[in-house]
């Protein structure tokens, strides 16, 4: 139902309202798994509905936000016309905008390889689909941010919104090991790169509030790179 309610609110360009659901809906997606395990109640079935909604919620709502994103720095929509069996359709789209889509295409891909790949249960292979999704939905707060409004040039540039939704798909899906917070084992030591990220995370929420969000995963794949680089 976030998700839902996520599509909605970002076509209408509700940007603030989508990210809330797409926060409220990785919340959950969070705790599910933990609470299934706790209450001895996991099934495939719970795996495979997770997903489904996660694909609404980490998919198809960024694909809107970043689609809308596109609209608003100056890519028209176009209307078409198909006749087909004595009706006509008519519809409206962009078709620059359409990359957006790549998203969502990425997400169904990493979280169909999520749930065959017995690898990633402990640690993820490519940056989760909730992840990412939180750091599309939150480039209209990062963009209207005055701390920010230095990059806006940027952010507003067909060719910069088109190479984060390319470099988001494929960032989902390479095979780069990439730590959780699931308990493995109960060894500080362990646990070193999530207890940076959880300390650095306090002051950037507190100077930046919600446009901390983008930052503190672009902060977790660089934590994981400088992991990778020393294992």
């Amino acid at each position: 139902m976030c998700g839902c309610l996520g599509v909605y609110l970002a076509f209408k360009n509700l940007f603030e309202a989508a990210f809330l659901m797409v926060v409220i809906g990785a919340f959950f997606d969070l705790f599910d798994g933990f609470f299934a395990r706790l209450l001895k109640a996991e099934s495939a079935f719970g795996l495979q509905f997770d997903s489904m909604a996660d694909l609404i919620t980490s998919g198809i709502v960024p694909s809107m936000v970043m689609y809308k994103l596109i609209l608003e720095i100056g890519i028209h929509e176009i209307d078409f016309s198909l006749p087909l069996l004595s009706n006509e359709f008519t519809f409206s789209f962009a078709p620059y905008g359409l990359v957006a889509f790549l998203i969502a295409l990425g997400a169904g891909i990493r979280l169909s390889n999520f749930n065959v790949d017995e690898g990633q249960r402990f640690d993820f292979k490519g940056l989760p689909a909730p992840a990412n999704a939180l750091f599309i939905v939150s480039l209209p707060l990062l963009i209207d941010h005055p701390l920010f409004l230095v990059f806006k040039p940027y952010f507003t540039n067909y060719s910069v919104l088109f190479g984060i939704t390319l470099f988001s798909a494929l960032l989902m899906n390479v095979r780069l090991p990439l730590f959780s917070f699931k308990i493995k084992s109960y060894k500080i030591q362990d646990y070193t790169y999530q207890l940076i990220l959880l300390v650095s995370t306090m002051p950037l929420f507190y100077f930046f509030q919600w446009v901390a969000v983008p930052l503190v995963i672009l902060f977790y794949i660089f934590l994981n790179i400088i992991r990778s680089s020393f294992e």
